[in-house]
């Protein structure tokens, strides 16, 4: 078989253990954390609504104020994108000392 004079790429090889999430579960974490944090703006909203009814207006306004930067916080840490950790530590497998057994009394040896 002739060369065909291409020149092959060596793929980089990783570790299980350093390896990312994958592109499905990241979505799926990002979609939790999202809609957590817009469950959160809505109770604050529904806290506002009732503390301005129990005249606490300063208690309100934060819980306003909380339901006004929610939305923004939710939508940034979403579109974050995947968190990458530091590979330079590998959390890699090791052995357990293999334990020789204990030898039994001597009738109990055959030779």
């Amino acid at each position: 078989m002739p060369h065909s004079g291409a020149v092959r790429q060596v793929e980089e090889t990783f570790l299980v253990t350093t390896a990312g999430k994958s592109p499905r579960d990241d979505l799926r974490d990002r979609t939790r954390r999202y809609l957590v944090t817009m469950g959160i703006r809505v109770v604050c909203f529904i806290l506002a609504i009732v503390l301005f009814e129990l005249d606490l207006h300063w208690e309100a306004a934060f819980a306003i104020a909380g339901s006004l930067v929610l939305p923004w916080v939710a939508v940034v840490a979403a579109n974050a994108g995947p968190s990458r950790d530091d590979p330079s530590q590998p959390s890699l497998y090791a052995r357990a000392a293999r334990q020789s057994l204990e030898a039994g009394p001597d009738e109990d040896r055959r030779s």
